[in-house]
């Protein structure tokens, strides 16, 4: 895989994401639940004009809508349809809490379109310390490193 790209910040995080699915009608978020699922929402914000589904693990049966409401973007229904970006999150790769290659190849099988993208959104290069980029066929890895740091007012000390 080759470099095409450098971003900082949210904003542009979620502008190459929306500029790589913007043919697309439909993208399926797989990832680990509870450290994924909020990705997946922020990213299905960022594409909300699309049809949006999470899949939790690499269970494609169990596929929920990810829809817009008052609150921001929601787990909804119920929905297993095949889709044109497949995009797998960075903790499936992650070891301990991840998914098994091959499951997550069945899945590719399973959920992806005929001639759909294959993305992978990740912190820290997770797919490459995983080997991922060897065992998947990824036409797209997003991949943001993540720094800062934490302020704090003086210590009361007793």
């Amino acid at each position: 895989m080759e470099k095409v790209k450098e971003f900082r910040g949210i904003k542009e995080h979620l502008g190459v994401f929306r500029e790589a699915v913007k043919d697309a009608d439909s993208i399926g978020f797989a990832g680990v639940p509870g450290v994924c699922t909020p990705f997946a929402q922020l990213f299905a914000y960022a594409s909300r004009d699309k049809d949006n589904i999470f899949i939790p693990n690499t269970d494609f049966k169990r596929a929920r809508t990810l829809e817009l409401t008052e609150y921001g973007v929601e787990l909804g229904e119920m929905k297993s349809e095949k889709v044109d970006v497949l995009v797998l999150l960075g903790g499936l790769s992650m070891p301990g809490i991840g998914s098994d290659i091959e499951e997550v190849k069945r899945l590719t099988d399973e959920a992806l379109v005929e001639g759909g993208m294959l993305m992978g959104i990740c912190y820290m290069d997770m797919f490459a310390r995983a080997g991922w980029y060897d065992l998947l066929d990824f036409d797209c890895v997003i991949n943001a490193d993540i720094e800062g740091f934490v302020l704090r007012r003086g210590y009361l000390s007793i």
